[in-house]
C-alpha cells in the first residue's frame, strides 16, 4: 500500500501533552466498561473489533514521528477468563491498572472478562482518543458483532484544525494553581497507590446532573471552585466523523452555595458563546521540551497534594445516554454502560458520568493522600443520595 493511502493524522498539541502525563500517570486509558449477560465467543469479539477498526482507523493508531499513522493492525482481544471488575477498589484491579498489548506502541486494546457479569472492555491511550472516539468505535464493534455496517470514522480532523476552522473569540482564564478539591489534600504514601478509582450508581437520571454536582462540589470544598468540563466540538460540525481528541474545556467559576441552576445557566451561557474553542494549547505548555512539560506536571501535583492549590477542582465530563441496544449482540445482552477515568496525575477529582437504563453511573479518579480515600468516600455517599433525592422530587 502506498503511503499517500495511508490514514494519518498530526498529533495535536492536546495528545502531545498527554505523552508526558502517561509518564506521570500510567497507563493513562480512557475506559469503557459493558457489563451483560450471555455468551460471547473471543474469536466472535476479534472478528467484530477487526472489522470495526478497519472503518475506524484511529484505533489502530502508532506514533511516527509528529504524526499518528494506521498500523492496518487491530486492537487485540485479550481474555481474562474468569475475570471480573475489582468494585469498589477499581484502583487495585490488575485488569484496569495493566498496560495495553502486546506491544509498547499499540495505543487500544479490547478485554473480554468472562466471569459474572460478563464484561467487555474498550481500552484505549487518551492520546488517540476521546472520550466520544471510544464511544463512536465500541458502537461499530457492536453494529459488526450484529451483523450491520459500520458508521466508520475516517476523517482526519483535528481540535488544531477546528478551533483554526471556527476561530476563538476570546482569551482562555489564566491556568494557576489556586483551587481547592472537595476531597481535600494529603502526603501521598509512596508504599499506597497515588490514585482512587471509586463508583456509585444512582438508580435514575435527571437534568443538570453536571451542574448539580458541581455545586456539591464546591460547597463541600468550602471556597471558590473552577471546574473543566470537556464539550464536544463535533457539536459544531455535525457532519464529522473523527474519533480523535476533539473535546476542549470550559471551566466554570462556582462559590460555595451556589444554585445548581445558576451554575446550569452559565454553562449554557458558554457553551453559546463558543468559549470552549479558546483552550486549545491553554498555558503553551506543549512548545516546551517534555522533561520541563514532565517538570511542571510533578510540581503541579506537588501543589495539589502538599498544598490543597490546583489548576482546577475537578473535572466533570458527562459522555451522555447510552442505550443498552446498541451495545448489545446477537447472544451479549448489556446490562450497564459504565465510564472509566483516567488518573491524571494533576488533577484531584476527574469525574466520569453516564446514563443508561434510568440510571446515571459516575466513577471517580482522585488523587490519593493522606485523609483522602475516607473524605472521598463521604463526598460521592451525599452525592449519590442527594442525586437520587432531587431527582427523585423531580420525577414526582
Amino acid at each position: 500500500m502506498s503511503t499517500d493511502t495511508v490514514f494519518r493524522r498530526p498529533i495535536s498539541p492536546t495528545e502531545r501533552l498527554y505523552f508526558s502525563t502517561r509518564e506521570l500517570a500510567p497507563p493513562f486509558l480512557m475506559q469503557l466498561a459493558i457489563h451483560g449477560s450471555g455468551p460471547i465467543g473471543a474469536a466472535e469479539l476479534q472478528r467484530a473489533v477487526d472489522i470495526a477498526s478497519a472503518a475506524n482507523p484511529g484505533s489502530r493508531l502508532v506514533r511516527d514521528g509528529k504524526e499518528w499513522v494506521d498500523s492496518g493492525a487491530a486492537a487485540d482481544v485479550r481474555i481474562v477468563d474468569g475475570g471480573s471488575l475489582n468494585y469498589p477498589a477499581l484502583e487495585d484491579d490488575p485488569i484496569l491498572n495493566s498496560p495495553i498489548g502486546p506491544t509498547p506502541d499499540r495505543t487500544c486494546e479490547v478485554l473480554l472478562l468472562t466471569g459474572d457479569p460478563v464484561t467487555i472492555v474498550f481500552r484505549v491511550f487518551h492520546g488517540v482518543m476521546d472520550g466520544m472516539g471510544v464511544r463512536m468505535w465500541a458502537m461499530d464493534v457492536f453494529r459488526a458483532l450484529r451483523g450491520e455496517e459500520p458508521l466508520g470514522a475516517t476523517d482526519p480532523t483535528t481540535d488544531a484544525d477546528l478551533v483554526a476552522r471556527l476561530g476563538a473569540l476570546g482569551r482562555p482564564p489564566l491556568v494557576l494553581p489556586l483551587f481547592p478539591s472537595a476531597a481535600g489534600s494529603g502526603r501521598q504514601d509512596p508504599a499506597a497507590s497515588p490514585w482512587l478509582l471509586r463508583h456509585r450508581s444512582i438508580p435514575m437520571t435527571g437534568k443538570g446532573t453536571v451542574a448539580r454536582i458541581a455545586a456539591m462540589l464546591a460547597t463541600a470544598a468550602g471556597a471558590r471552585s473552577r471546574f473543566m468540563i470537556p464539550v464536544d466540538m463535533r457539536r459544531h460540525a455535525p457532519g464529522i466523523r473523527s474519533t480523535a481528541n476533539l473535546a476542549l474545556p470550559l471551566f466554570l467559576d462556582v462559590e460555595p452555595g451556589a444554585d445548581w441552576r445558576v451554575i446550569n445557566a452559565d454553562k449554557r451561557i458558554g457553551l453559546q458563546q463558543n468559549r470552549e474553542l479558546n483552550q486549545l494549547d491553554n498555558g503553551g505548555l506543549s512548545h516546551l521540551p517534555p522533561f520541563v512539560v514532565r517538570a511542571v506536571l510533578r510540581a503541579t501535583n506537588w501543589a495539589g497534594s502538599r498544598l490543597g492549590r490546583n489548576i482546577v477542582s475537578a473535572t466533570l465530563s458527562h459522555t451522555g445516554r447510552f442505550e443498552l441496544d446498541e451495545f448489545s449482540g446477537p447472544n451479549f445482552t448489556a446490562t450497564a454502560v459504565r465510564v472509566l477515568p483516567q488518573h491524571t496525575g494533576i488533577m484531584p477529582l476527574l469525574f466520569g458520568i453516564a446514563e443508561c437504563g434510568g440510571t446515571t453511573d459516575i466513577t471517580v479518579s482522585c488523587r490519593n493522600g493522606e485523609g483522602v480515600e475516607a473524605r472521598l468516600e463521604s463526598l460521592l455517599d451525599h452525592i449519590a443520595s442527594t442525586l437520587e433525592r432531587d431527582l427523585s422530587n423531580v420525577m414526582l
